[in-house]
């Protein structure tokens, strides 16, 4: 997974906050006539990062081509339930301690985003996001059998309910080390030999 893609899941997996800064900044905005280039500033960069975030994404989870995945079948799976609220405990509720319309508190606030990130990009890690549960991803924690008939387990993200696909095949991409993205193929049939073609 590119580091751009990384910045941009870290980046949607704060969309909360986002929001929440965006109505503050623009409320201040709004009514106040003094020295409002904190909240200029702020609004232009999460509205760019935003934009971004959302034209590169979409091309990283609509992969429909199986080209460099890996085709496994799902023996067991089960709903990760505990990942949305660790996250929402552990980055989101933390983070609205900032007043985000004095700088000051705007650069201690990107210390602690900046550090987070840094981790996440370092370690290749990926945790909830807010911005894919809207869109109907969830992470599935499954026991997979790969073509070699050894028994994995993977985390994946997919739009399926896969708990729901035992015994089935479906291809996965990777987007980091313990995280799969199941990639739904659409299906053709060859109207001559009526195979199908992947």
């Amino acid at each position: 997974m590119s580091k751009l893609v990384i910045f941009c899941l870290y980046f949607t997996s704060f969309l909360p906050l986002w929001i929440s800064i965006l109505f503050i900044d623009i409320k201040s905005y709004l009514e106040n006539t003094g020295n409002l280039w904190t909240e200029r500033i702020s609004i232009f960069i999460i509205l760019l990062a935003g934009f971004i975030s959302l034209v590169l994404l979409p091309f990283v989870f609509t992969a429909n081509s199986i080209e460099g995945s890996t085709k496994v079948m799902i023996k067991d799976a089960r709903d990760d339930k505990t990942i949305t609220s660790e996250y929402l405990l552990s980055y989101i509720l933390p983070l609205f301690a900032f007043d985000f319309t004095k700088w000051d508190q705007v650069v201690l606030f990107l210390v602690f985003f900046v550090t987070l990130l840094f981790l996440r990009i370092r370690h290749n890690h990926f945790n909830a996001n807010i911005l894919l549960e809207i869109l109907n991803y969830r992470i599935f924690t499954c026991e997979l059998e790969d073509e070699d008939k050894n028994v994995i387990i993977r985390n994946i993200i997919s739009r399926r309910t896969l708990n729901t696909h035992k015994g089935e095949f479906i291809y996965l991409k990777s987007l980091n080390n313990e995280i799969k993205l199941d990639i739904r193929v659409k299906k053709r049939v060859n109207p001559i030999t009526s195979d199908i073609i992947l």
